[in-house]
């Protein structure tokens, strides 16, 4: 049922138009569950699915056996159909059952964007204005190359703060994490040119001048960290840390 909604949306939707549902899906032996559902999306649409929970089949039939009340027909019905749910997972070569959320936009994008990750921890409720940023920063992300992106500006997320972790003393950090307090509330490890670069993040200076800074500064190659950065920063801008200014 899933699967169908989402391999029929593309024709229902009008375009920049939505879909968005609550979904299970099988964890099929010899297949990324990632993959399998990637390959659902329909031409011209991003998604953005994220994985909440992963139960085995042996719970997931038991959860909407009692949902339904059947544990309290009689025992030997309620096992047959236990079993019944068990041998059709077994003949699926089904191993667990996914939670979590499917989004779809109609953008007729030519070169759509198709995020599919694990995200089990907390996250900020109501999640709306995320969703809809996401989907605003892989428009940007698709339209901007390696130049365009080091002659934008951007701005630090709201409530992103730097943990590090190191020995008492050190001159150096060992890690570099910066973590959100909003929306995903993710967390990712940058190196120390990363940290500066985000800290640094107001708007005012585009991506290029900043790492031009930041050479100066580690004495490093400034031709060799405008090459080797833009990378870091679309992860950066990707997970929500940076959003491009004036977005």
């Amino acid at each position: 049922l899933c699967r169908t909604l989402v391999q029929q949306s593309a024709d229902r939707l009008n375009d920049g138009g939505h879909l968005q549902l609550l979904a299970n899906w099988q964890h099929v032996e010899g297949e990324d569950w990632r993959e399998r559902l990637s390959s659902w999306v329909p031409r011209g649409c991003d998604a953005w699915i994220v994985q909440r929970e992963v139960q085995d089949v042996a719970q997931y039939a038991e959860l909407w056996l009692r949902d339904a009340g059947d544990h309290r027909a009689d025992p030997a019905e309620y096992a047959a159909r236990y079993d019944a749910w068990l041998e059709e997972f077994e003949a699926r070569r089904t191993k667990g059952i996914g939670f979590g959320w499917i989004t779809l936009r109609k953008s007729g994008a030519d070169r759509p964007s198709v995020v599919a990750e694990e995200w089990p921890h907390p996250v900020e409720q109501p999640l709306g204005p995320t969703v809809s940023a996401h989907f605003d920063r892989q428009d940007f992300l698709r339209t901007h190359d390696d130049a365009a992106l080091l002659a934008s500006r951007f701005v630090l997320a709201g409530e992103v703060v730097q943990e590090q972790v190191g020995l008492p003393g050190a001159e150096d950090p060992e890690h570099v994490v910066l973590r959100q307090n909003r929306g995903m509330r993710r967390a990712t490890k940058v190196d120390t040119v990363g940290a500066g670069f985000a800290g640094v993040c107001d708007g005012s200076l585009t991506a290029g001048r900043i790492l031009d800074a930041i050479a100066q500064l580690v004495g490093e190659d400034p031709v060799l960290l405008r090459d080797r950065t833009p990378e870091s920063i679309r992860t950066l801008v990707e997970q929500g840390f940076l959003t491009p200014a004036g977005e």
